[in-house]
């Protein structure tokens, strides 16, 4: 896979968790702990307005110079880590229920994505 259409394929996925983030939180509460808070849905609300960022990143360098694809691949690897740690210690510690394991699996995927494109180097840009 080249580094564009991984960064295509990430883009979308969070695009994706965006607009269900902002649009339906108190669904997607419902999804991942089974009980909806005003807290918890605004949680999500920030959540939604910080993969806004993430996957209009993604998107918009597909078309950079590899060395700008790079810094991103990087910065996208730490905030997976982050984010996959944080959603399996919360699953562990019952805060999020069975459900949270396909977002930990799709978040795995994108790691390994991330990951490959760096070890290959960004190839094939614009």
């Amino acid at each position: 896979m080249d580094t564009k259409l991984y960064l295509t394929i990430a883009a979308i996925i969070a695009l994706l968790y965006t607009f269900a983030f902002l649009l339906i939180p108190e669904g997607m509460s419902m999804a991942f702990s089974g009980f909806v808070e005003p807290h918890a849905t605004l949680n999500l609300r920030f959540l939604g307005g910080a993969n806004l960022a993430w996957g209009l990143i993604l998107w918009f360098a597909r078309d950079w110079d590899r060395h700008a694809v790079r810094g991103v691949l990087i910065c996208s690897v730490a905030g997976l880590i982050v984010i996959i740690i944080i959603n399996i210690w919360g699953t562990m510690q019952g805060l999020l229920n069975s459900s949270a394991w396909g977002s930990t699996i799709v978040l795995a995927l994108l790691l390994l994505g991330a990951l490959y494109s760096l070890a290959t180097g960004p190839r094939r840009m614009a």
